[in-house]
């Protein structure tokens, strides 16, 4: 089993409460990680379905003149991706139109990306979730960007909105998402953070069978510890 493979079945183990403990509470990370909670999944998540993998960052913007528009940058980028990747679109703040859509999703899935975190919209949303590819994304419309809007740059430092400042995301950090939203991981902390995050997990699962028996819950903080 390969590493990356390897970390996914841990954290898909996890819940984004205690990877957000480990970076802040263990490992005491202090630039933002925390994805504005605007950006969230596109349907309702099933227990336990998580999207993790490590950042392909992508740049948008603006197309202000028709002699701009350029797909070569778009299509090349779909051969770049890399197998277990997340494609994570900085839109520069556009919200005019729809970013994503049913048909880059299977594209982007053919070349083994696993979902998508968009700091804009989607459209397709029906398609999306039938083919259940993970989006995260602000809100949906039905506005194509061709010839509006589109990839200028990818693997590069990108920036999403965040809910503690704009939050970094270089290529091949971590992202994990789930049902509470979406947290940015450094790729050098990745192993530590979900080691940590396992150590919170199995103390708050133990608080979870304690409080069946407990009716004192000062004595079983007393016991266990903060939670």
């Amino acid at each position: 089993m390969d590493k990356l493979e390897n970390l996914r079945q841990r954290f898909e183990k996890l819940y984004s409460g205690v990877i957000y403990d480990a970076m802040h509470h263990d490992i005491a990370y202090s630039r933002p990680f925390v994805v504005d909670k605007a950006i969230k999944p596109l349907w309702k998540l099933q227990k336990g379905q998580v999207l993790f993998g490590h950042a392909f960052t992508c740049q948008g913007q603006r197309v202000l003149h028709e002699r701009d528009i350029d797909e070569t940058i778009r299509l090349g980028m779909f051969r770049e991706f890399t197998d277990g990747c997340v494609q994570v679109i900085d839109t520069n703040g556009d919200d005019t139109v729809a970013h994503f859509g049913d048909i880059s999703g299977k594209i982007a899935r053919k070349f083994g990306c696993r979902g998508a975190v968009v700091d804009g919209n989607t459209r397709d949303a029906c398609l999306l979730e039938e083919d259940q590819f993970l989006i995260f994304c602000r809100g949906i419309q039905p506005i194509d960007a061709y010839g509006k809007w589109q990839i200028v740059e990818y693997q590069t430092d990108v920036f999403l909105s965040g809910i503690q400042g704009k939050v970094v995301v270089s290529p091949n950090d971590y992202i994990y998402g789930d049902s509470d939203g979406v947290l940015v991981i450094p790729s050098h902390l990745v192993e530590e953070v979900c080691t940590f995050a396992e150590k919170r997990l199995v103390k708050e699962n133990l608080v979870r069978e304690k409080l069946r028996d407990y009716s004192d819950v000062q004595k079983l903080n007393d016991e266990i510890g903060s939670w």
